[in-house]
């Protein structure tokens, strides 16, 4: 799946949501995420972006869930995010196959709370 160019207020939420998301302000980078969800819903944007934003929503709530050792938050939105985000290899310049496996680690943590934030990044593609 290709994603079809953003707006520039629509770019602008993006990023805002991930420089939160990058610095583990996981309820910030819902919150500026959720507007770009609007935003793509009140445009008729496809489908398949509005479930794709949707679904980088659910990451940063997993991640806000996971650092309240919140057991039901955690699993609840990983099963909500996979099916919107596995069809994804890149948008945006995102990596989104790779941030799924990076979220994945939270997931299976749960329960030990082991992992910690500071690493947590939504990881960008290598343009050619």
């Amino acid at each position: 799946m290709e994603a079809s160019p953003l707006s520039e207020d629509e770019e602008v939420l993006l990023e805002r949501g991930r420089q939160d998301f990058d610095n583990g302000r996981f309820w910030h980078a819902h919150e500026a995420w959720e507007d770009l969800w609007n935003s793509l819903k009140a445009r008729h944007a496809p489908q398949a972006e509005i479930l794709l934003v949707q679904g980088l929503i659910q990451t940063a709530a997993l991640l806000y869930n996971h650092q309240r050792r919140k057991v039901r938050g955690v699993t609840n939105q990983w099963a909500k995010l996979t099916p919107k985000l596995e069809p994804w290899d890149v948008a945006w310049g995102f990596d989104i196959a790779q941030h799924v496996k990076n979220v994945s680690v939270f997931f299976h943590d749960v329960d030990e709370w082991q992992q910690t934030y500071e690493n947590v990044r939504l990881p960008t593609i290598d343009k050619e």
